[in-house]
């Protein structure tokens, strides 16, 4: 969906920008409300989600944004030919109906479907699909001093020739510190200091999802082999390897008309900007609303055997983050009015060391001593390695 409202996000304000000259409203995109959006892959060997959403037309689109339509309640479930159902675990507040039926050894050789039963009483089915092998594949990374980035890459060889339709997906995690480490924090009424010396919010995890369509066909190539294929980099100057990082890669071996799709979707997502780009309303899928075909439904859902792996970097030392200046420290007695300390907190400040023998607490700006200002959470990732800091 991240791609279906990235394209929709630049077709529709270059409509509204034309409009002033011309009114010109499609009427496919004007009526573009209330089309079901499947995204995601039924997988047979680990943990998979499907996410739904709705779309909406362009009247409701204000100043380039708008609310996605979530599917959080349709009764979804994978099924094979002889009728065998599996459903999913959870469902998220984002719409994503996750699924891991692994344990139950399911037969590699079987046919599959996804089945959505929506709550305004329509179906939807993709159509049967037989899961595609998936060659293995390795990661690894450069540090290049030069270009002054790190650079991740993927290898993968399928000795059969089965693979040849590649696409990869990513989500990355990292830890950063607060440029100052507190060791007392404001609480209620008072300045506190922090229990066994521990600084307080001082590292905090990040992490986000690709948004990038990564895909590579093998076909016209002599062997079916992709050797250190650059999917991602980083700068130095980013915050997310300034301490430690891992991604954790998903490789999916598409059949050819899943690839197409997936194709299609990136150049709709990256390539507008002429006329002979390919439309929106090329987009479709195999998926299809079986109680009314009139309906139209978005996405293509491919039965495949994922391989899934995580690649661990240890970040300290590089060069190039800057850090913003900080100002000189505001000092504030330990018995200061709770009305002054508030005060100082609205003006963006917090507390980061007590002085008991003077009886006083050094204050500073609160967005270079709360790593929460950064986007992050103090929540160490259940995955994290154990020889790294965990606070």
């Amino acid at each position: 969906m991240k791609y279906l409202w990235k394209l929709l996000g630049i077709v529709f304000p270059a409509l509204i920008w034309v409009s002033c000259i011309v009114p010109y409203e499609p009427e496919e995109l004007v009526n573009l409300d209330d089309i079901i959006v499947v995204e995601g892959n039924i997988s047979l060997t680990g943990p998979f989600s499907i996410r739904i959403t709705r779309s909406t037309p362009i009247s409701s689109y204000q100043y380039g944004h708008k609310t996605i339509n979530i599917e959080r309640n349709a009764n979804v479930f994978v099924r094979n030919r002889q009728g065998k159902k599996y459903s999913p675990n959870s469902v998220t507040a984002q719409g994503e109906y996750l699924f891991d039926f692994s344990p139950e050894n399911p037969n590699q050789e079987e046919e599959y479907q996804l089945v959505i039963e929506s709550q305004d009483g329509r179906s939807y089915e993709t159509d049967f699909r037989k899961s595609r092998h998936s060659s293995d594949m390795e990661l690894n990374y450069k540090i290049d001093t030069v270009a002054e980035k790190i650079s991740i890459y993927v290898s993968s060889h399928d000795q059969a020739g089965l693979s040849r339709y590649y696409y990869w997906q990513y989500s990355e995690t990292w830890d950063y510190v607060s440029q100052r480490p507190a060791y007392c924090y404001f609480d209620v009424s008072s300045v506190k200091e922090t229990n066994n010396f521990k600084p307080w919010m001082y590292r905090c995890w990040n992490s986000r999802a690709s948004s990038e369509i990564l895909l590579v066909e093998t076909s016209s190539l002599v062997q079916d082999r992709i050797k250190d294929l650059e999917i991602h980099s980083i700068n130095f100057r980013d915050i997310r390897i300034t301490q430690h990082y891992s991604i954790d890669v998903i490789q999916t071996v598409l059949d050819n008309d899943a690839y197409l799709y997936m194709e299609n979707m990136r150049k709709n997502s990256y390539d507008i900007g002429d006329i002979f780009s390919p439309q929106p309303n090329e987009i479709s899928g195999n998926i299809r609303c079986v109680t009314d075909p009139s309906v139209r439904a978005i996405g293509f859902v491919s039965v495949c055997n994922s391989v899934r792996k995580m690649l661990f970097i240890n970040c300290v030392g590089l060069p190039g983050y800057i850090r913003e200046p900080m100002p000189p420290d505001t000092i504030v007695p330990l018995d200061a009015k709770v009305g002054f300390m508030l005060s100082l907190i609205q003006q963006g400040y917090s507390p980061h060391t007590i002085d008991p023998l003077a009886k006083v607490s050094y204050w500073n700006l609160t967005r270079c001593i709360d790593c929460r200002n950064k986007g992050g959470k103090p929540v160490v990732p259940p995955f994290w390695p154990v020889e790294w800091p965990w606070f």
